[in-house]
């Protein structure tokens, strides 16, 4: 396994940055994440934060692994990579989870999420954003997890078990698929509210 960041000046952190973990799971971990996924309800996603609906803005479907004594192991392997990541990029004031893992779905007949940012009306506790790529890319076609830094948008390398932070703020999106299936797991990690 290694970690790697996209940029970073001494003594001077862009908060625009990303950091990742290529193989931060095991293969089986994976299966079994996935597995975990498929066993709770699957749903169209929604937008809008306390009034969400459904839209073509965002065309995927979701399930929530809620944490139990079965799905302890992936929250705790999860905030152990983010401890790590946090200290050595943002040093952000987090405290912990406050959504479930969100267990992802894009279908290749245009299934995307349009640039947004984690943060929003009653949203305002995420400091880092966490995206687990569960799919082989070889699997789909487009899906790109891409982050605009304010000069230019970045793709975040497409690769099975590479585990993404970046800050919630930053605004990103998931290209339209054109064929396959590309699976993830989101959450975020939270602290006390920007103001």
């Amino acid at each position: 396994m290694s970690k790697q960041f996209l940029f970073k000046e001494r003594n001077n952190v862009n908060h625009f940055n990303y950091y990742f973990y290529n193989k931060a799971f095991t293969p089986q971990e994976l299966i079994d994440i996935k597995e975990l996924g498929n066993e709770f309800p699957m749903k169209p996603a929604e937008v809008g934060g306390e009034e969400s609906q459904v839209t073509d803005y965002r065309v995927s479907e979701i399930s929530w692994i809620i944490e139990t004594e079965k799905t302890q192991w992936l929250y705790d392997k999860i905030a152990k990579y983010a401890d790590e990541a946090n200290r050595e990029m943002w040093n952000f004031d987090i405290w912990g989870y406050h959504d479930s893992l969100q267990f992802t779905n894009y279908h290749g007949n245009g299934g995307h999420y349009d640039w947004h940012a984690d943060l929003g009306p009653g949203i305002s506790n995420r400091k880092l954003s966490v995206v687990l790529q569960l799919s082989n890319p070889k699997d789909y076609e487009g899906g790109e997890l891409q982050l605009n830094t304010g000069s230019n948008i970045v793709s975040v390398p497409q690769e099975e078990g590479l585990l993404c932070f970046f800050p919630s703020f930053v605004l990103h999106r998931v290209t339209p698929l054109s064929s396959g299936l590309r699976t993830s797991l989101v959450t975020w990690l939270c602290g006390a509210n920007l103001r």
